[in-house]
């Protein structure tokens, strides 16, 4: 006589994918992906023409290396609401402090 397997109830793919990205430790680059999209999508001039290097570090620091100085000198001015702008076109808080090299 074979013994039946309790049936394990499926988890939903939401909560199954949750559960891959947590134990792989994914989310701080599945983040970064965010901001970097996000910069595209509301700063679209800056990030195709004058940006070289963009990053999210952990604890919500954003990198950014502008090739212009101008807009360095700009932007440098406007931090708290380029972090702002871009944590509302993520929809959640996860740029905390803005770095332009």
């Amino acid at each position: 006589m074979r013994k039946e397997v309790p049936s394990r109830h499926p988890l939903p793919l939401k909560s199954a994918i949750d559960q891959f990205i947590k134990l792989h430790k994914m989310q701080h680059k599945l983040d970064e992906v965010d901001v970097v999209q996000a910069w595209e999508a509301c700063f679209p001039l800056f990030a195709k023409k004058m940006t070289s290097f963009i990053q999210l570090q952990p604890g919500g620091r954003l990198l950014l290396r502008l090739d212009s100085a101008p807009l360095k000198e700009e932007l440098g001015m406007q931090k708290s609401q380029l972090a702002e702008r871009l944590n509302e076109h993520v929809g959640r808080r996860l740029v905390h402090e803005v770095v332009i090299q």
